[in-house]
């Protein structure tokens, strides 16, 4: 496998796994592909975004979120950065966000900082699916974001003013029906009462 017949394959694909080169190229042997891969970014026509994540040092990376998705399958935009998207909460740059089954980690790339938390697996839904070119993505409902955010850090949440200090705004097309039931497996109960209060203030 020369360069030029990777990069045939791989120019389609925003980033793509070692895994990927393994079945595009299922002829070659596995040590070849590994040298390749390192040659090729230290002569800097790939670029190696994490281990075993790469992209085509020409590709431009136009939707951040599809990174986030790669780096961690078993999760979904959420929390701030699905806040932000929805225009619920000022624009969020510090990281891009997500839920996972898996363990809170973190992600420091030149592409900016991905970091995970955790919830529970009866939790892990409320979510659509974003389609692109060879690539695809989860980003929480807008309902399912606040839920998200709200659940996981309840332990701070005593008042109302919460809510104002992250200065949100609820949508006029949000579903109070969905948010309500989502909102009803908090443990917090008074939460309830502290977003009400918030938003009939508004």
């Amino acid at each position: 496998m020369d360069f030029q017949t990777f990069r045939l394959k791989a120019k389609d694909y925003p980033v793509f796994k070692y895994i990927d080169l393994l079945k595009w190229f299922p002829n070659d042997n596995e040590q070849t592909i590994k040298q390749n891969l390192k040659s090729w970014v230290k002569k800097e026509t790939l670029e190696r975004i994490i281990k075993g994540i790469y992209k085509l040092k020409e590709t431009e990376i136009k939707e951040e979120f599809l990174l986030a998705s790669y780096f961690n399958q078993s999760s979904y935009i959420s929390l701030e950065s699905a806040l932000s998207f929805y225009g619920m909460i000022p624009e969020y740059s510090y990281s891009i966000t997500s839920v996972t089954i898996k363990k809170t980690k973190k992600f420091t790339t030149n592409y900016g900082v991905f970091s995970y938390r955790k919830i529970k697996l009866d939790l892990f839904f409320g979510f659509k699916l974003i389609t692109g070119d060879n690539y695809l993505y989860r980003i929480a409902t807008p309902e399912k974001a606040l839920f998200d955010f709200i659940y996981l850090n309840q332990r701070e949440i005593n008042t109302s003013d919460y809510f104002k200090e992250m200065r949100l705004t609820l949508p006029n097309d949000i579903s109070w029906k969905k948010l309500s039931s989502l909102l009803s497996l908090l443990k917090k109960k008074v939460i309830i009462s502290f977003l009400k209060s918030y938003v009939n203030g508004q």
